[in-house]
């Protein structure tokens, strides 16, 4: 089993995930990783300085958790793909 650390300095953010693209705040990660989980429904998230989540960008299945190299500082933009209602949760590894 594989132990991931949880950056101690970044609060894991939850959002409601829309039918129009929103943003994270901007993630600061010690490791360039970051996780993602989702919730109720499929996401499209993007990755910069000021991201635009599209139907084209990286999907992310519903209910499930994905690990992203990121830059520190950027944010994540998101968007939901179905009508179904969800969550995405984004958390900092260290």
């Amino acid at each position: 089993m594989d132990i991931i650390r949880i950056d101690p300095d970044f609060t894991s953010e939850t959002h409601s995930v829309g039918t129009s693209s929103a943003q994270s705040s901007a993630i600061v990660t010690q490791s360039g990783v970051i996780r993602i989980a989702t919730k109720g429904c499929e996401a499209h998230v993007a990755f910069g300085t000021n991201p635009t989540a599209t139907n084209n960008s990286i999907l992310v299945p519903a209910n499930s958790v994905q690990y992203f190299a990121f830059i520190s500082g950027h944010k994540v933009a998101f968007l939901r793909s179905a009508s179904s209602a969800g969550e995405i949760n984004i958390t900092a590894i260290d």
